[in-house]
């Protein structure tokens, strides 16, 4: 019969070496993501995009944002692309000055170093809506804006925040919504579709090229760019000077949305849903 000090140690024997294999496992299965993350990054450097960006493509585009900098720090990829392919036309359409003159020129310098031409660029100064994290704007004040825009510009395609802003911010929820009821009812001209940007959780957020095998899954349409060229983005980022302070550079260097924009097309199935949901 054994005592009980060998059958403690038999006990903690078998511990170590489950705690030994299980670490073993952890250490090959990470290597293997890193594996793939690196494959896939070589693979996307020296691959054509196109087939997988917005389909047609639009020859107009319009980017609606809430502030000043939002063009940079979450659609940079997309626009870095639509700019280089010189296929289509990009507009941005800025719903606030960002608090001052200051900023409104510093997303014009933004878009000078993206390559968007300055008279591409309208900042609106509306008093109903201001740049406030806890404030959801006016629907009707801002699908007026954006059809005003989409009616006299032609735009093909609509591309901004889905109904979690990425960052949460509310004023970027509200591009959303805004666009979402102008769908519903029926105000959007025939020729224009919308496009999302997909917010995903904190830590895809900050994991940088870790994300790309789940973005490569999860969005319908993705924007990608290499270390070279995401250079060009963090140059414009730093075009605005009077936000790219500490945190704001370290978003730049982990975020995933300096790499990669992953983007869903919505129709008015998808918005009745997303009503639902919320009432719900």
């Amino acid at each position: 019969m054994l005592d009980l000090n060998t059958y403690v140690n038999e006990i903690v024997w078998w511990w170590c070496w489950y705690a030994k294999e299980i670490s073993w496992q952890i250490v090959i299965a990470v290597s293997a993501y890193l594996c793939v993350c690196v494959f896939l990054y070589f693979l996307l450097k020296n691959t054509n995009h196109r087939p997988w960006q917005i389909p047609g493509p639009p020859s107009r585009i319009l980017l609606v944002t809430a502030h000043p900098d939002d063009e940079v720090m979450f659609f940079g990829p997309t626009i870095y692309n639509i700019v280089r392919d010189n296929i289509s036309q990009i507009y941005i359409l800025c719903l606030t000055t960002g608090g001052n003159k200051q900023r409104k020129e510093e997303l014009w310098d933004c878009a000078k170093i993206l390559g968007i031409p300055e008279g591409n660029v309208t900042i609106i100064m509306n008093p109903e809506l201001p740049d406030d994290p806890t404030l959801i704007w006016p629907e009707t004040e801002v699908s007026k804006i954006m059809l005003n825009f989409i009616e006299t510009y032609k735009i093909n395609a609509v591309l901004t925040f889905d109904k979690f802003g990425v960052s949460g911010h509310k004023n970027h929820i509200s591009l959303f919504y805004a666009f979402a009821s102008m769908y519903m009812e029926k105000r959007v001209p025939s020729y224009c579709k919308l496009y999302i940007l997909e917010s995903v959780n904190i830590v895809r957020k900050y994991v940088q090229l870790l994300d790309l095998p789940i973005s490569l899954l999860s969005g319908s349409y993705w924007y990608f760019v290499d270390y070279n060229q995401r250079r060009i983005i963090k140059e414009a980022m730093a075009a605005h000077k009077s936000q790219y302070v500490w945190f704001r550079k370290l978003y730049m260097i982990f975020s995933r949305y300096t790499f990669i924009n992953t983007i869903q097309e919505v129709v008015e199935l998808d918005f009745d849903l997303d009503f639902q949901l919320d009432e719900d």
